[in-house]
Protein backbone atom coordinates (compact mmCIF):
# COMPACT_ATOMS: atom_id res chain seq x y z
CA UNK A 1 0.00 0.00 0.00
CA UNK A 2 1.41 3.34 -0.97
CA UNK A 3 1.65 6.28 1.42
CA UNK A 4 0.71 9.67 0.06
CA UNK A 5 1.23 13.03 1.65
CA UNK A 6 -1.97 14.80 0.60
CA UNK A 7 -1.91 18.57 0.45
CA UNK A 8 -4.69 21.02 -0.45
CA UNK A 9 -2.78 22.07 -3.58
CA UNK A 10 -0.58 19.79 -5.58
CA UNK A 11 3.12 20.39 -5.06
CA UNK A 12 5.53 21.81 -7.60
CA UNK A 13 8.93 20.22 -8.15
CA UNK A 14 10.61 23.01 -6.16
CA UNK A 15 8.28 22.38 -3.21
CA UNK A 16 8.90 18.64 -3.49
CA UNK A 17 12.67 19.18 -3.50
CA UNK A 18 12.39 21.25 -0.31
CA UNK A 19 10.24 18.53 1.27
CA UNK A 20 12.82 15.84 0.43
CA UNK A 21 15.72 17.96 1.69
CA UNK A 22 13.92 18.43 5.03
CA UNK A 23 13.52 14.68 5.68
CA UNK A 24 15.73 13.24 8.40
CA UNK A 25 15.29 9.52 7.75
CA UNK A 26 15.97 6.93 5.07
CA UNK A 27 12.53 6.96 3.46
CA UNK A 28 12.45 7.69 -0.25
CA UNK A 29 9.85 9.75 -2.09
CA UNK A 30 8.51 10.48 -5.55
CA UNK A 31 6.37 13.32 -6.85
CA UNK A 32 3.48 11.95 -8.93
CA UNK A 33 1.02 14.45 -10.40
CA UNK A 34 1.69 16.84 -7.52
CA UNK A 35 1.31 14.20 -4.76
CA UNK A 36 4.29 13.23 -2.61
CA UNK A 37 4.40 9.42 -2.51
CA UNK A 38 6.65 7.34 -0.27
CA UNK A 39 8.35 4.56 -2.20
CA UNK A 40 7.92 1.03 -0.85
CA UNK A 41 10.83 -1.16 0.19
CA UNK A 42 11.65 -3.49 -2.71
CA UNK A 43 11.31 -7.26 -2.43
CA UNK A 44 14.12 -9.64 -3.28
CA UNK A 45 12.31 -10.58 -6.51
CA UNK A 46 12.03 -6.90 -7.43
CA UNK A 47 15.74 -6.36 -6.95
CA UNK A 48 16.64 -9.57 -8.80
CA UNK A 49 14.61 -8.51 -11.85
CA UNK A 50 16.02 -4.97 -11.78
CA UNK A 51 19.56 -6.37 -11.55
CA UNK A 52 18.95 -8.94 -14.29
CA UNK A 53 18.08 -6.10 -16.65
CA UNK A 54 20.27 -3.40 -15.17
CA UNK A 55 23.64 -5.20 -15.07
CA UNK A 56 23.89 -6.18 -18.77
CA UNK A 57 22.26 -2.90 -19.78
CA UNK A 58 24.91 -0.90 -17.92
CA UNK A 59 27.74 -2.84 -19.58
CA UNK A 60 26.17 -2.28 -22.99
CA UNK A 61 25.59 1.44 -22.36
CA UNK A 62 29.12 1.97 -21.00
CA UNK A 63 30.46 0.54 -24.27
CA UNK A 64 28.28 2.98 -26.25
CA UNK A 65 29.14 6.06 -24.21
CA UNK A 66 25.65 6.21 -22.68
CA UNK A 67 24.67 5.81 -19.04
CA UNK A 68 22.37 3.43 -17.22
CA UNK A 69 21.22 4.17 -13.67
CA UNK A 70 19.55 1.63 -11.40
CA UNK A 71 17.14 2.94 -8.79
CA UNK A 72 18.86 6.17 -7.83
CA UNK A 73 17.96 8.77 -10.44
CA UNK A 74 14.77 10.81 -10.62
CA UNK A 75 13.28 12.05 -13.89
CA UNK A 76 11.76 15.47 -14.47
CA UNK A 77 10.51 17.28 -17.55
CA UNK A 78 13.19 19.99 -17.77
CA UNK A 79 16.08 21.47 -15.83
CA UNK A 80 13.92 24.36 -14.58
CA UNK A 81 11.56 22.06 -12.70
CA UNK A 82 8.40 22.72 -14.68
CA UNK A 83 5.51 20.38 -13.97
CA UNK A 84 4.38 18.30 -11.01
CA UNK A 85 6.13 14.97 -11.60
CA UNK A 86 9.50 13.71 -10.41
CA UNK A 87 9.41 9.90 -10.31
CA UNK A 88 12.35 7.61 -9.60
CA UNK A 89 12.24 4.68 -12.07
CA UNK A 90 13.96 1.40 -11.31
CA UNK A 91 16.21 1.85 -14.37
CA UNK A 92 16.94 4.92 -16.50
CA UNK A 93 19.09 5.18 -19.63
CA UNK A 94 20.32 8.44 -21.10
CA UNK A 95 22.99 9.42 -23.59
CA UNK A 96 24.85 12.69 -23.95
CA UNK A 97 27.38 14.58 -21.83
CA UNK A 98 27.64 13.88 -18.11
CA UNK A 99 25.55 16.37 -16.10
CA UNK A 100 26.24 15.22 -12.52
CA UNK A 101 22.78 16.13 -11.24
CA UNK A 102 20.32 14.26 -9.04
CA UNK A 103 17.82 13.99 -11.92
CA UNK A 104 17.72 13.54 -15.68
CA UNK A 105 15.61 15.38 -18.22
CA UNK A 106 16.52 13.40 -21.32
CA UNK A 107 15.86 9.71 -20.68
CA UNK A 108 15.74 7.31 -23.61
CA UNK A 109 14.61 4.26 -21.60
CA UNK A 110 12.78 3.86 -18.29
CA UNK A 111 12.01 0.55 -16.61
CA UNK A 112 9.57 0.04 -13.73
CA UNK A 113 9.38 -3.30 -11.91
CA UNK A 114 5.77 -3.49 -10.75
CA UNK A 115 4.70 -4.28 -7.20
CA UNK A 116 1.10 -4.99 -6.18
CA UNK A 117 1.03 -1.86 -4.01
CA UNK A 118 2.39 0.44 -6.74
CA UNK A 119 0.97 -1.14 -9.91
CA UNK A 120 -1.95 1.26 -10.32
CA UNK A 121 0.33 4.27 -9.94
CA UNK A 122 3.02 2.85 -12.26
CA UNK A 123 0.51 1.91 -14.97
CA UNK A 124 -1.53 5.09 -14.48
CA UNK A 125 -0.15 8.58 -13.74
CA UNK A 126 3.53 7.60 -13.99
CA UNK A 127 3.05 5.97 -17.38
CA UNK A 128 1.05 8.99 -18.59
CA UNK A 129 3.87 11.30 -17.47
CA UNK A 130 6.57 9.21 -19.11
CA UNK A 131 4.70 9.26 -22.42
CA UNK A 132 4.89 13.08 -22.47
CA UNK A 133 8.70 13.20 -22.27
CA UNK A 134 10.00 14.11 -25.73
CA UNK A 135 13.27 12.16 -25.55
CA UNK A 136 11.79 8.93 -24.21
CA UNK A 137 11.69 6.03 -26.68
CA UNK A 138 11.07 2.98 -24.46
CA UNK A 139 8.93 2.50 -21.34
CA UNK A 140 9.00 -0.96 -19.78
CA UNK A 141 6.69 -2.33 -17.08
CA UNK A 142 7.88 -5.66 -15.66
CA UNK A 143 5.59 -7.84 -13.53
CA UNK A 144 7.00 -9.73 -10.53
CA UNK A 145 4.33 -12.39 -10.09
CA UNK A 146 4.15 -13.62 -13.67
CA UNK A 147 6.29 -13.63 -16.80
CA UNK A 148 4.84 -10.51 -18.35
CA UNK A 149 6.57 -7.41 -19.70
CA UNK A 150 4.70 -4.49 -21.24
CA UNK A 151 7.01 -2.62 -23.61
CA UNK A 152 5.84 0.77 -24.86
CA UNK A 153 7.76 1.94 -27.93
CA UNK A 154 7.51 5.41 -29.42
CA UNK A 155 6.84 5.11 -33.15
CA UNK A 156 6.17 7.91 -35.68
CA UNK A 157 2.42 7.31 -35.27
CA UNK A 158 2.63 7.33 -31.45
CA UNK A 159 3.13 4.84 -28.63
CA UNK A 160 2.79 1.13 -29.42
CA UNK A 161 2.65 -1.55 -26.69
CA UNK A 162 4.14 -5.04 -27.07
CA UNK A 163 3.26 -7.61 -24.40
CA UNK A 164 5.99 -10.22 -23.90
CA UNK A 165 5.07 -13.41 -22.02
CA UNK A 166 7.38 -16.26 -23.07
CA UNK A 167 10.98 -17.08 -22.05
CA UNK A 168 12.26 -16.69 -25.62
CA UNK A 169 10.54 -13.35 -26.21
CA UNK A 170 13.12 -10.59 -26.53
CA UNK A 171 12.90 -7.15 -24.98
CA UNK A 172 14.53 -4.84 -27.52
CA UNK A 173 15.57 -1.22 -27.02
CA UNK A 174 16.21 -0.14 -30.60
CA UNK A 175 17.11 3.40 -29.49
CA UNK A 176 20.22 2.08 -27.72
CA UNK A 177 20.80 -1.22 -29.56
CA UNK A 178 20.12 -3.48 -26.57
CA UNK A 179 18.26 -6.79 -26.37
CA UNK A 180 17.56 -9.25 -23.56
CA UNK A 181 15.38 -12.38 -23.53
CA UNK A 182 12.73 -12.82 -20.87
CA UNK A 183 14.41 -15.94 -19.51
CA UNK A 184 17.30 -13.63 -18.52
CA UNK A 185 14.96 -10.93 -17.20
CA UNK A 186 13.40 -13.51 -14.87
CA UNK A 187 16.55 -15.50 -14.06
CA UNK A 188 16.32 -16.89 -10.50
CA UNK A 189 12.85 -15.39 -9.97
CA UNK A 190 9.99 -17.83 -9.22
CA UNK A 191 7.25 -16.79 -11.63
CA UNK A 192 4.54 -18.63 -13.49
CA UNK A 193 5.89 -19.48 -16.93
CA UNK A 194 3.73 -20.37 -19.91
CA UNK A 195 3.29 -24.08 -20.67
CA UNK A 196 5.01 -24.95 -23.97
CA UNK A 197 2.39 -25.81 -26.59
CA UNK A 198 -0.37 -24.90 -24.13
Amino acid sequence: MEDRVHRPDRLSIAEFDRFVDAQRDERDWELIDGDVVMMTNPTENHEQIAGNIGAPLKLAMDAQGCRSYQGGMRVQRDEHGQGRDKPKPDIVVRCGPRQNRTFVTDPLVVVEVLSPSTMDRDRGPKLAFYKTLPTLRHIVLVYQDQMRVEHYRREPEGWVCDVLTAPDHALQFEAVAFEIALDRVYFDVPVLCPIPGG
